[in-house]
């Protein structure tokens, strides 16, 4: 009984003593010690701040200096609009590469590992001390030279709201991305046991999303008809890889706050996981390749499957066979097994231990390929119930491609788009009927056994947008009528005009039209300056017209192309440019009379022509060309009516509209020399007779 106060009171001292070793006092003084050893990193990073900042701000800048506040002004602007610079990304990529394995490069060490694991100090106060000193480095390297850059530009008068906001979201964007990338690393580095294995553990965790999304496209794009593979439908892949959603924090759009959530949130749980790792990892893991024996399964799995995919698709994609697919798989599955066993194991003789995890991860290859080469998820053939979609858009390859699409962005100037990205971004089909059933026979096509057809045609690309906000994407070969009959339905459609022809919906940007070019049907070009009053009632009257336009325009030969001239002011001076190319068909009557009220002469006169030179390539083997020349009046007179500048190529026969292998060479009176000619085509239909009998082709009927 006598033992128990002597028994209490040592308790209290060593309770006392903890909490002493554990207050924060000992994590200041930790956190002292630590970032004193690392100070080589500050420094380092100080240095590579100024190159990528202040240094290149008075890159920029160049010799006006001082001299001229709007340039510098603008120059901070353009600084700021591209994420600071072109090399923040990798130095921040590097920075969390070099900033987490060194702050505990202890644990890759039997000796290191024991000395710090037996001071009184608790794990996570180490962790703390550690994982915050590797924060400030990157914080203050990037703070300090991003402090230095405003007041260098405020030197000059170039700071303004904008700038100081462009700045602030230029720091919080990259500050993320460093807090998400740095997590990351922490916890790859807990998972391994030496630098090397480390090195290949934080590019598995920031690449293998990218290359797994990257064999799902090959993958897709080779086996599955109706997938759609571009550029301005595929996602960036963001949930997959930390380095793509580094991008979205690189835009500041409309989505950037969400982005820069959703990125402290996976900093957050990373750096959570990575302290939970640090806990549980055991001193001897410093002798093994991964801190945790069970983990060699789960990644040989990971690393074996798709790169045994991913060979047998790169010799498949030189062949197109699928027996060197099979060939590709089972070299690449036993370079990679091999491999894997070897690293896990630090020893070349253990590369062929385990075989039956090797089998397996070849059966799941092949399982894989068997899933993708037969569609046994029905990607091909699936279509969403119609009463669960919100709204479509339909994209027809090679239909009206030759006209401009643009988008105005928020600095108040008109982006270019291609015209298939317009359509899938901006058309809203909320009349269903005719989209939904254009796709619905499409799917029909899958079935027709003239693949070369289909492969050489046109393709209808369908956006399935659904009520709850998924969209789905297909693709689908055109190959007969019903299919062009249920698109003119859709074509004549206001929804889908709108959503294919930017100018119909830029009336609050009318103030900026400014003038017209016009180009007739035989390359004579007419350009004005026009006031307000005519640039308004030449832009009714297009618009009027295009709206009423039809599907069978395009089958007909266009009187000319009209184009419009924007000015205004920008924010990195005076932007001049010219937007569309529309066709002008002969029923745009209201188009053609506010044009000839201004002086154009819209209709081409067949007496301007001097000769027709008729090319006939039919022999494409020998590449033997056959002309045929005409300069009788009356010859050219018939044979204008057949000539066409744009071809309907989106039409999946165009062998019926147009005479295969004959092009025109038309030359007006007043050429210059003997390569002063216009280029076109010749309309089947409406060939003259004469020109059937020199061509060998039959009679009309």
């Amino acid at each position: 009984m006598n033992s128990c106060p002597c028994l209490w009171r040592r308790s209290l001292s060593v309770k006392r003593r903890w909490r002493d070793m554990t207050s924060g006092k000992l994590f200041v003084r930790i956190l002292k010690t630590d970032f004193k050893q690392r100070a080589w990193s500050l420094l380092l990073g100080l240095i590579v701040f100024f190159l990528c900042l202040p240094a290149a701000y008075l890159l920029m800048l160049g010799s006006q200096i001082g001299t001229d506040p709007i340039r510098a002004m603008r120059t901070a602007e353009e600084l700021l609009r591209s994420s600071g610079s072109l090399m923040l990304p990798f130095v921040t990529v590097a920075a969390a590469c070099i900033c987490a394995p060194g702050g505990f490069a202890y644990l890759h060490k039997r000796s290191g590992t024991d000395y710090y694991h037996s001071l009184p100090v608790r794990r996570e106060t180490l962790f703390a001390a550690k994982y915050v000193n590797g924060i400030l480095i990157y914080l203050l390297s990037f703070g300090i030279n991003l402090l230095l850059t405003l007041l260098l530009a405020a030197a000059g008068g170039g700071v303004t709201g904008e700038v100081l906001r462009g700045a602030a979201c230029m720091f919080a964007g990259h500050m993320t991305a460093y807090l998400m990338l740095y997590s990351i690393a922490l916890a790859a580095t807990f998972l391994t046991g030496n630098l090397p294995v480390n090195i290949l553990m934080i590019g598995f965790f920031y690449l293998y999303g990218i290359f797994v999304r990257f064999l799902r496209v090959c993958l897709m794009d080779s086996f599955l008809r109706t997938y759609v593979h571009s550029s301005w439908l595929e996602d960036t892949g963001t949930i997959l890889s930390p380095l793509c959603f580094y991008t979205g924090l690189t835009v500041y759009g409309e989505g950037w706050p969400v982005h820069v959530l959703t990125g402290l949130l996976v900093a957050a749980g990373f750096s959570a996981l990575a302290l939970l790792l640090y806990r549980v990892r055991p001193s001897e893991a410093s002798d093994r390749a991964l801190a945790f024996p069970w983990m060699r399964l789960p990644f040989k799995f990971l690393v074996c499957v798709p790169a045994g995919l991913m060979g047998g698709w790169f010799f498949y994609s030189m062949r197109m066979s699928m027996g060197w697919y099979l060939f590709g798989t089972v070299v690449l599955w036993l370079i990679s097994s091999v491999f894997m066993e070897m690293v896990t194991a630090l020893s070349f003789r253990q590369g062929f231990a385990h075989w039956k995890s090797s089998a397996l991860c070849l059966a799941v290859s092949g399982f894989v390929l068997l899933v993708f080469v037969q569609d046994l998820t029905g990607y091909d053939a699936y279509l969403p119930r119609k009463d669960s979609l919100a709204h479509m858009a339909v994209n027809v390859s090679m239909l009206d491609t030759e006209q401009d699409a643009y988008s105005w962005g928020e600095d108040g100037l008109p982006y270019y788009e291609s015209i298939n990205s317009y359509r899938m971004n901006h058309m809203r089909l909320t009349d269903l009927d005719a989209a939904y059933d254009l796709a619905a026979e499409s799917i029909q096509t899958l079935e027709a056994d003239d693949n070369e057809q289909q492969m050489d045609g046109s393709w209808i690309t369908v956006c399935f947008s659904t009520k709850s906000g998924r969209k789905i994407y297909r693709q689908y070969p055109q190959c007969n009528e019903e299919q062009v009959r249920l698109l003119a339905q859709v074509y004549d459609s206001e929804e889908y005009k709108e959503g294919s022809f930017s100018i119909l919906t830029d009336e609050e940007h009318l103030e900026y039209y400014k003038g017209i070019h016009y180009r007739d049907f035989l390359g004579q070009e007419y350009e004005q300056t026009l006031s307000a009053q005519d640039m308004e009632r030449v832009y009714e009257a297009f618009t009027a017209d295009l709206r009423d336009a039809s599907l069978a325009d395009s089958f007909t030969q266009e009187i000319g192309t009209l184009s419009f001239r924007i000015e205004r002011d920008s924010w990195y001076g005076d932007y001049d440019s010219t937007l569309g190319s529309y066709p002008v068909y002969a029923d745009y009557e209201r188009t053609l009379a506010a044009l000839d009220d201004l002086g154009i002469q819209t209709v081409c006169d067949p007496s301007t022509v001097i000769t027709v030179d008729v090319d006939d390539y039919d022999d494409e083997y020998s590449g033997q060309v056959t002309t045929y020349t005409y300069t009788d009046p009356e010859e050219i007179r018939q044979i204008f009516p057949c000539l066409r500048s744009r071809r309907a190529d989106w039409y999946y026969d165009t062998d019926s509209l147009y005479v295969y292998g004959v092009r025109a060479r038309v030359t007006l009176a007043g050429a210059q020399n003997e390569y002063d000619y216009q280029n076109y085509d010749l309309a089947l239909s409406e060939l003259p007779d004469f020109l059937r009998e020199d061509l060998g082709l039959d009679q009309a009927p």
